[in-house]
Parts: structure tokens; C-alpha cells; sequence
């Protein structure tokens, strides 16, 4: 006997432990329903009819729904409807839940760090403000890197420039050849700090290579 017994599946905790508000009896008046009337079916009763309030506003729809007779409208048309949607669960949890739900996941970030919002794999961020770049405190050595103008570099230890790129025709002096030359390269001379640092600008298009 035990085998003609109709099974439930039983998809979340959720459905067994979950609490339904019901309403059974109005003062004296019991409601003639088995297991009562739940308050989900009223909020959504209370819904529809703010639903059709919305739509019979509309201009083709509204007058087809002027059309209809008052009784059908905002009797039997939202009954149904609350009716129907209390009967319905998507995936074991409520109409309510599922569209809030899906709300959540779509508002929900995709890339996360740390449980923090991030940029996305691949995405490209412009940097908030100009990045300084300086050498170690504890040595002599400039960090290895290749930077493009324009930019303004800060010198504090002795460097050997050698020019790269400087167009023919340009002449003998050493401001004119690092003006014209496309490319600088920087090595570390070694020595002590300098007791002023020289500043270099660097023009639009000129690249710096640390070595």
C-alpha cells in the first residue's frame, strides 16, 4: 500500500521548514477554505489589481480593458490571478522570491575580489592620477623599466644617457642631440647621490629606457 502513495519532491529545505501565514477565521466567520487563506494570496491579489489599475491606463489597452465588465475586471480577472500565482513555485520558492531572485543576480557583481567588486578580466583602467616612479632608497640602482613623454623625471644618482634615434643633420651639441633623439637609455653610474637631483623633461613621443 505503502507504493500507491503519492510522492512529493522535496527540492529546497526551504519548502519544509519554510512558515506560511494563514488566515482561518474572521472574528465568528470561519473561511471556507481547507487550509485557510494565505496572506501571499492577498498581497497578490492586492498586486494584480494595482497591475490592471497601471495597464488601464494605457491607450489600446486601456480601452479594451474599460471594455470588459467591472465584475470580471476587479473580481474574477485578479482572483484568478492571485489564485494562480500562489499555486505556482519556481524551482521550489514562491513567484515573489524567484523574481527577486533573479533581480539579485542580475545587480550582483561578476567579478569579485576578496568578496569586493572588481574590473572584469581583460578590462583596461586608466589610472586615477600620474604615477611616480623613484629608485630604491637602499641602493644606487634604477628600477628597470621604459616609460613614454611627456613626462618629468626626478635624477638623484649619477646615470650615463646614450642616444638612440637622433635624425641626421642634427647638430654637435648635447641639449640639441637629446631634444631631436627618440630614445634615451638610462644606465646607473654608480657613485654617490647627487647633492641636487636634475630633472629631465621628457617631450611628447620620446622614450626613456631604464637599463
Amino acid at each position: 500500500m505503502a507504493e500507491d502513495r503519492q510522492r512529493k519532491v522535496v527540492r529546497s529545505y526551504r519548502v519544509v521548514f519554510r512558515r506560511r501565514w494563514r488566515i482561518f477565521r474572521l472574528q465568528n466567520w470561519r473561511i471556507p477554505l481547507p487550509g485557510g487563506l494565505e496572506l501571499r494570496a492577498i498581497g497578490y491579489w492586492l498586486a494584480c489589481l494595482a497591475a490592471l489599475g497601471l495597464l488601464s491606463r494605457l491607450p489600446l489597452l486601456g480601452l479594451a480593458l474599460g471594455a470588459m465588465p467591472a465584475s470580471l475586471r476587479l473580481v474574477a480577472a485578479p482572483v484568478a490571478a492571485a489564485w494562480a500565482l500562489s499555486r505556482w513555485e519556481v524551482d521550489g520558492r514562491s513567484p515573489h522570491r524567484a523574481l527577486a531572485g533573479l533581480l539579485a543576480w542580475r545587480l550582483r557583481p561578476r567579478a569579485i575580489a576578496g568578496l569586493r567588486r572588481c574590473p572584469r578580466e581583460g578590462s583596461v583602467a586608466a589610472p586615477p592620477q600620474p604615477i611616480a616612479i623613484g629608485a630604491d632608497l637602499s641602493g644606487t640602482a634604477y628600477p628597470r623599466g621604459r616609460l613614454l613623454g611627456p613626462a618629468r623625471l626626478l635624477l638623484r644618482y649619477p646615470v650615463a644617457v646614450e642616444l638612440e634615434g637622433v635624425p641626421r643633420g642634427t647638430g654637435s651639441g648635447r641639449a640639441q642631440r637629446m631634444a631631436a633623439a627618440r630614445r634615451w637609455r638610462l644606465r646607473s653610474a654608480g657613485g654617490s647621490p647627487l647633492h641636487s637631483g636634475i630633472t629631465l623633461d621628457v617631450p611628447s613621443g620620446r622614450e626613456v629606457v631604464f637599463e
